[in-house]
């Protein structure tokens, strides 16, 4: 009898309580997985003894158990085991680390991975290795959310909708999170307010912030942000995509316009692919930058342990690519053992600008068979809405540096050399407009530096970013129809290319809201900081510039954030939620959508200007 009668056999034997067996199995997931949840909010949320931390810990073990088990059973009960490991090869490796892990920890009490961390000089490892061990467990977590592939319900749901209960999600769970005793090293907590504040800046990848997370945030709380970081920026990123893979499963023809909005048009025959590249290079550019930062650094000052200077590399190379623009530097990158790296200054600048361009523009630019097919080929070019972006930025980004270093250089500049001027006014020019880190002080910036500012604010980064604003493209599509407008020419065009007549109503809806948005928000802000006015510290342009700051997502400010009100926080908290989802998906959300658009009125006339 060979192997496949032996199977046969077993597949026999097993037929009839396969189905039971694995009904059993999957309510017991969820079970376990609540459990793990809670283990992992209480382990790190709150202050424990020596006995709590053992018995929390021992829980882990049974979980860590039970996920064994329960891949062994489905194995099993596979009619075909050998298919399914290879089909399910993702959950394989998670097993087989597990497995080695926990063997590892058991026999030998430390884990595998332990050795490698400590050669790099990570002398107190065993405090970050409980991190690795819960991260298998939300590593498996998050495979079974994902695994069941059930997005019916979700694609009957407008887009609009699902981007912002999604961005609201992640806000409430990260603000509750924030509150808990062990993530802060405030007495009692964050408040309520506080706490919703960074998480809506941490999701909504803005950088304001009304507590120092660099002092207030403990290791735990400052972990909680970076994840809220990634996890926020990779939504807006790849929000798009993910909504196009979404829609091979049922989502009606009619949201097919607003998950366009997301992303280019032309995506929407490889949406899958496309979701997968956009998270690899994602993470593969915040690793190159993570890597780059943390030699960069060198090991003076606060980068003297091995241990801090890889997260301070990791959060700032995260927080830069996603144009976060949050920093957990003491007085952030104008820290003494920071300001004056050259170095490190020019990765971060590489990195606010990869993630503020636009992934599908990225790919163009840069993927290597698209830049072998324009050498083969030099007639090819790249495409259209990549020389928006492209141009566009380029041409803003230097804009702001010539503005800020002319009437910066006897100011905020004074003292330094040429060459370091000319890096800090590209890199002020470039974190005004989407990304929030700075290296002088905003306070005491000249006033015309201040108003090219808020132009560069309100324009913000590329459409398909981590930024916000109103983007380069809607920017580009405004000038270009000014252009044609004050040409004669009946059609708007834009590099040898005509524009679609409602592309150019959709770009004058998006910055008609914008105004109108920060139009109210500033005169709320009047009105909740009355009292802040009336000491003459601020005055209105402040409010004007923390509101557009807050609603472009870029987090720049001249110091009123900690100092807010409970209800100004809020007015820029909902700034920020309505930056990050979009002005127009707001008005898509709100609006009524006419039945017909197959009439119209007789003409009228008027007279404009």
């Amino acid at each position: 009898m060979d192997v496949r009668e032996v199977r046969e056999r077993i597949n026999l034997w097993i037929y009839d309580s396969k189905p039971k067996v694995l009904a059993v199995l999957s309510g017991m997931n969820i079970l376990v997985s609540l459990m793990s949840i809670g283990i992992l909010i209480y382990y790190y949320g709150f202050s424990l003894t020596n006995e709590q931390k053992e018995f929390t810990f021992h829980l882990i073990q049974v979980s860590f158990g039970f996920y064994v088990f329960r891949y062994l059973i489905k194995v099993f009960y596979d009619f075909d085991p050998f298919t399914f490991i290879k089909r399910n090869w993702f959950e394989t490796i998670i097993f087989g680390l597990l497995l080695l892990e926990g063997i590892a920890y058991n026999i030998f009490g430390t884990l595998l991975i332990e050795p490698l961390f400590t050669s790099f000089g990570f002398k107190n490892f065993a405090d970050f290795s409980t991190i690795f061990v819960q991260l298998f467990i939300f590593v498996i977590l998050l495979n079974n959310v994902f695994k069941q592939r059930n997005f019916r319900p979700w694609a009957r749901m407008h887009p609009g909708w699902l981007f912002t209960f999604s961005i609201m999600g992640m806000t409430l769970i990260g603000a509750g999170l924030l509150m808990l005793p062990e993530m802060s090293t405030i007495k009692g907590g964050i408040a309520f307010p506080d706490a919703v504040f960074t998480a809506m800046s941490s999701v909504s990848v803005t950088g304001l912030s009304t507590v120092d997370i660099s002092s207030a945030l403990t290791f735990k709380g400052q972990m909680v942000v970076l994840v809220m970081i990634k996890l926020g920026g990779l939504n807006t990123i790849a929000f798009g995509a993910l909504m196009l893979v979404v829609a091979k499963f049922g989502v009606g023809i009619k949201y097919h316009e607003v998950i366009e909005d997301f992303v280019n048009k032309d995506s929407i025959l490889k949406a899958q692919s496309m979701l997968a590249k956009i998270v690899i290079w994602a993470s593969t550019i915040e690793l190159v930058g993570t890597i780059l930062l943390f030699f960069s650094f060198g090991n003076q000052g606060i980068f003297s342990s091995t241990g801090d200077r890889m997260f301070y590399s990791l959060f700032h190379g995260v927080s830069a690519f996603n144009n976060a623009g949050l920093s957990i530097f003491p007085n952030g990158m104008m820290n003494p053992d920071v300001i004056n790296n050259q170095f490190s200054h020019s990765i971060v600048l590489i990195l606010f600008f990869l993630g503020g361009f636009g992934m599908i523009y990225v790919f163009d630019l840069f993927e290597w068979k698209k830049v072998r097919e324009r050498f083969k080929y030099p007639w090819k070019s790249i495409d259209f809405g990549t020389k928006v972006s492209l141009y566009f930025t380029l041409a803003l980004l230097l804009l702001g540096a010539v503005v800020f270093f002319i009437f910066e250089y006897y100011n905020t500049l004074d003292g330094n050399s040429v060459g370091k001027n000319i890096l800090f006014s590209l890199y002020q020019s470039m974190t005004t407009r989407n990304a929030g880190f700075n290296v002088v002080e905003t306070a005491k910036l000249s006033l015309p530096v201040m108003i090219i500012f808020l132009f560069l604010m309100f324009i913000g980064a590329s459409s398909g970013s981590a930024g916000g604003g109103i983007r380069t493209s809607t920017f580009a599509i405004m000038w270009a129809s000014l252009l044609s407008t004050i040409r004669g020419k009946k059609n708007t065009e834009l590099f040898k290319r005509t524009i679609a007549n409602d592309l150019v109503l959709k770009a004058y809806a998006v910055f008609l809201f914008f105004v109108v948005g920060n139009i109210v928000g500033p005169f709320a802000l009047v009105i909740t900081e009355s009292d802040l006015l009336s000491l003459g510290k601020y005055d209105f342009m402040d409010l004007v510039f923390e509101h557009v700051s807050a609603a472009s997502t870029v987090g720049l400010s001249t110091g009123l954030t900690p100092e807010l009100s409970t209800g100004g926080k809020f007015v820029l908290i909902i700034a920020m939620f309505i930056g990050r989802v979009g002005t127009l998906t707001v008005a898509y959300l709100v609006g009524t959508r006419v039945i017909s658009t197959k009439y119209k009125y007789p003409e009228g006339h008027t007279m404009v200007g």
